[in-house]
């Protein structure tokens, strides 16, 4: 066997760079960042994306003295008498060539686990070959018979002993610094959710910053069941249950600052998948003004708030602010002598003030059973979480019909596309222009960062000629400032339809979307991507960002 003479001169990253696979400076910094965390060099090399699992495993063998694998005809995979568990953690394989050579084959020469197993399971001596982790994981499953079946029982069926061992490997002093040193870095990064993502070759860590996502650094493979039942025992799941998901929430407090974690998972055929939604109470923004609307939509949007009754609807994809939105809407009209109910999924933020419901919908409290509730509770306002089927949009514009304002969220692209949901659902087109007062759109885009704000050109440089004056545009080169990216915050984009009059008649009418359209736009109604271009010519955001977040909406499309 060669563990026993194994010769280690020469340094990993110095053979690396001698074989022109890691240029020196990457080596550098690489060797700077290991002196803030205790992981090897090669781990680091791989998580910041400088070499490849081949080119790790070239160099390991180079150093030891090892030979890199390479497949041949007449192999013979040997079974070890090994858990499926360990496999899981230690892979490795024992194969043999010819009637008595054999072989021990891994990505990890120097694991004493694995070292130690290839003794036990082979009387006779052997040769190490090295090969990159995400093969070798490949050919245990396809040589060990563990499929995804198996890959599934091994992951889900645990008995009381791996519960006891990963609930002490997530007490562990590196898995506690690991996962606070995660979420204290999407706090400084602004991040709107941590996405934690089991696939074939490891977990994947992604921070959402300002609507996009980006990569964090990977946690070494031995830490990452322990990473996922530390959050799990952090929000108060059953981390024996693997089968099923979960949702769960933590609430801490992180220099000051109150923070609330909310905390779901999802099994996945590589393992479970963990989101945590961060939701900052003090980041909500609460007033009309700072969120970023034009001055004509504003003040349209405040005069249709302070109606006595109607429906008033926010819509726009996932993410897109609808919510905070609607939180603005409600602080504004809070006066103390009105009463307001709420019924969410999930109830993201208290508001001080008013009556906010949670949808369970376990026990049969659903936006159409708590609507129903709510009115009987003598509210002036009402604000339903969201409008998903029939029963709720019927409850909705009768109760708007006798007296309350309402307001809710649709998912639709744009303002006008809220009216056909509204009839798709099964509304009838009467009742629409009796109770609808107005549909506010709207969408997120991220703002240039202004450290490093530098001038492109003129838009018409970039292949689209504007209505009016041409006006020259901006960028961000990135800094460290904005982590590279050129964007720091966003701002929304909107776009809101009145339901006057000339508008009412057209829905009663039965007109289709592009004619509802037209007649809006001869009473002033502008689109979204108008909005986006006014703030490019502000200055605020990018040509590129707004196209790219306007696409699929009206004029979204250049």
């Amino acid at each position: 066997m060669q563990a026993a003479f194994f010769r280690k001169k020469e340094k990993i990253g110095s053979l690396l760079v001698a074989g022109g696979r890691l240029q020196p400076a990457q080596l550098d910094r690489a060797l700077t960042h290991q002196e803030t965390v205790s992981r090897r060099l090669g781990d680091i090399l791989l998580s910041l994306g400088y070499i490849s699992e081949e080119d790790l495993a070239g160099a390991l063998a180079q150093q030891l003295g090892l030979s890199v694998y390479v497949p041949q005809e007449a192999e013979e995979f040997l079974t070890p008498p090994i858990s499926q568990f360990f496999l899981k953690d230690h892979p490795f394989l024992l194969f043999r060539r010819g009637d008595s050579d054999h072989f021990l084959l891994t990505s990890d020469p120097l694991d004493p686990d694995i070292l130690a197993s290839a003794r036990i399971s082979l009387a006779s001596p052997f040769t190490i070959q090295v090969i990159g982790e995400a093969q070798l994981k490949k050919l245990v499953r396809e040589h060990y018979q563990l499929g995804q079946q198996e890959n599934e029982a091994a992951a889900m069926l645990i008995d009381e002993a791996d519960i006891d061992k990963l609930k002490d490997m997530a007490s562990e002093a590196p898995v506690i610094k690991y996962v606070n040193n995660l979420i204290d870095a999407a706090l400084t990064r602004r991040a709107s959710d941590i996405h934690m993502e089991p696939f074939e070759d490891g977990l994947r860590i992604r921070l959402r910053i300002d609507g996009i996502l980006h990569d964090y650094e990977i946690p070494p493979h031995a830490m990452q069941p322990a990473i996922i039942s530390r959050t799990k025992l952090l929000a108060g799941l059953d981390i024996a249950e693997r089968r099923l998901p979960q949702d769960g929430k933590i609430s801490m407090r992180v220099s000051g600052r109150e923070i609330d974690l909310r905390v779901s998972t999802l099994p996945t055929i590589f393992g479970e998948g963990v989101v945590i939604r961060i939701l900052e109470k003090a980041s909500i923004i609460l007033e009309l003004v700072k969120l970023g609307m034009g001055s004509r939509i504003e003040e349209e949007f405040r005069r249709l708030i302070a109606m006595p009754d109607g429906i008033i609807l926010v819509t726009g994809p996932t993410g897109s602010g609808k919510t905070t939105t609607l939180y603005c809407a409600l602080n504004q009209i809070n006066t103390g002598s009105n009463k307001i109910i709420t019924v969410e999924d999930p109830v993201e933020y208290q508001l001080h003030g008013i009556n906010q419901i949670q949808v369970r919908s376990e026990i049969g409290l659903t936006f159409a059973s708590g609507l129903r509730s709510i009115v009987r509770q003598d509210p002036d306002v009402i604000m339903i979480g969201e409008i998903r089927d029939l029963e709720t949009a019927e409850i909705a514009v009768q109760s708007s019909l006798t007296g309350h304002l309402v307001f809710s969220t649709l998912h639709t692209n744009d303002a006008i596309s809220a009216v056909v949901r509204m009839i798709d659902l099964g509304v009838e087109r009467f009742l629409i222009s009796s109770s609808l007062r107005g549909v506010l759109a709207q969408r997120l885009v991220r703002c240039i960062c202004p450290h490093c704000k530098v001038e492109q050109g003129l838009l018409s440089e970039f292949g689209y000629q504007p209505t009016g004056e041409d006006f020259p545009i901006y960028e961000g080169k990135g800094c460290p400032r904005c982590s590279g990216t050129g964007y720091t915050g966003r701002i929304g984009l909107y776009e809101l339809l009145v339901v006057d009059e000339v508008v009412n008649r057209g829905i009663s009418k039965g007109l289709d979307l592009m004619e509802l359209r037209k007649i809006a736009e001869e009473q002033g109604f502008q689109s979204m991507f108008s909005d986006g271009l006014d703030k490019v010519r502000q200055g605020l955001t990018t040509f590129s960002e707004v196209v790219r977040v306007c696409r699929g909406t009206e004029n979204g499309a250049i």
